[in-house]
């Protein structure tokens, strides 16, 4: 398969070798051609343009950042409209308006060419071990006739419903994922400034509750102040706007989403925009007053068991977790879309957690005994630890936002 592949930044540069690996015959086109020819060098096709790259492709691939810069490499001069044959497929991985994904599927039917909205999910190792997500948008045949591509770079590659709905999806993915990243933030920080052992609490919550993608991810990476690039807060920020398009189709209100969103934006405003989101723990840390540092233990050293303030931690963080599942889950059925298909890519994508495995499924069943801890004992635990914090002059947004939606739940 012939496949032209345009943008090599943190997610494009791994998929293309992936490709390029799986045996595919890859045309790459970056920017920076640094990266073209350090893949041109690994067997790759270096294109002068995204024209170049499409003239003889079955699949045109690209992972760009903004809407502006997909239109442009789309349909600007020497962009792929202007070189693509007809039947030609193009995969757009990029994280873009669902409508302008429709405008550009129709641009694209205008030469003939099938496009398909493939946002995908997973970062660093997952990207480069070919284990990413790939939430899709469009036709049914073509998302087939593109699965020897999808199968290179990805675990779990899954059709969503018409162009538009790949996007949907992962803005909703992206919704639980920042949830559970600054919950986990913020918990932390109130673990630090009540004097627990941060180490040992991601030992707790890494086999508790609390196990999630994120908690794996980025505790290593706080607990040894290594803020090494993954991404951006400007880019959260970016899709939290795109986010807050559906919420006003929906007509809903997401308070956790909200408070989520609102930490970004405040990190920003720290000056954080252009920083690895883990690095947005600084914020939280310089109102507590503390630093959440220590040593990430080994998986087989055994976590502290004494029932006690490391528990409830991990107890209350999973509890968020559920509020933010809820949240998704309400506004896939508000929006009309299969609300089991965004579970399942979001099992694998970088929303997953203990309590998407333990709850998903429940919810969408409508079988709720012994799904998880009753509400009762959910706002008491936040509530507890929402007057800890209070007493360490520590505000908990997240916190704060799930014993709200508890205790309207028992009224």
């Amino acid at each position: 398969m012939r496949i032209g592949f345009v943008g090599l930044g943190m997610m494009g540069k791994p998929m293309a070798i992936n490709l390029m690996q799986a045996g595919q015959t890859v045309t790459v086109v970056n920017r920076s051609q640094g990266k073209v020819q350090e893949l041109a060098a690994m067997g790759a096709h270096a294109g002068a343009n995204p024209a170049a790259a499409t003239r003889d492709a079955d699949i045109v691939a690209l992972c760009l950042v903004g809407d502006s810069v997909v239109e442009e490499v789309l349909c600007g001069a020497d962009g792929v409209l202007s070189a693509v044959r007809p039947g030609t497929i193009v995969l757009d991985h990029s994280t873009v308006h669902p409508e302008f994904a429709r405008r550009m599927a129709a641009a694209c039917a205008a030469h003939g060419a099938v496009y398909l909205d493939a946002p995908v999910s997973g970062t660093g190792q997952i990207a480069w071990d070919g284990r990413l997500t790939v939430m899709l948008g469009g036709d049914a045949t073509a998302c087939e006739r593109a699965k020897p591509a999808l199968d290179a770079v990805s675990a779990n590659a899954r059709l969503m419903g018409p162009v538009g709905s790949g996007n949907m999806a992962k803005l909703i993915n992206n919704m639980v994922k920042d949830i559970n990243q600054i919950a986990v933030m913020e918990t932390f920080v109130l673990g630090a400034r009540l004097g627990v052992d941060c180490g040992a609490l991601f030992q707790v919550t890494r086999s508790g509750e609390s196990a999630s993608r994120q908690l794996s991810r980025i505790m290593p990476k706080i607990l040894d102040r290594s803020f090494e690039q993954s991404s951006y807060v400007s880019t959260n920020i970016k899709d939290q706007g795109l986010m807050g398009w559906m919420v006003d189709q929906a007509g809903m209100e997401l308070p956790l989403r909200n408070a989520a969103r609102d930490h970004w934006l405040r990190a920003s405003e720290q000056g954080l925009a252009s920083a690895d989101p883990t690095e947005a723990i600084k914020a939280f840390e310089r109102e507590a007053g503390v630093e959440v540092s220590g040593e990430a233990l080994p998986p087989y050293v055994p976590a502290p068991s004494d029932g006690g303030l490391y528990a409830q931690l991990d107890s209350a963080l999973a509890a968020i977790y559920q509020v933010g599942i809820f949240e998704a889950l309400v506004l896939a059925a508000k929006m009309g879309m299969d609300c089991g298909a965004l579970l399942e890519v979001m099992r694998t994508a970088s929303a997953a957690s203990t309590q998407i495995e333990r709850i998903g499924a429940g919810i969408l069943d409508r079988e709720f005994d012994g799904l998880g801890t009753p509400v009762s004992a959910c706002l008491e635990l936040q509530q507890s630890l929402i007057g800890m914090a209070d007493d360490a002059g520590f505000h908990l947004p997240m916190h704060r936002v799930a014993a709200d939606v508890w205790q309207r739940s028992i009224a």
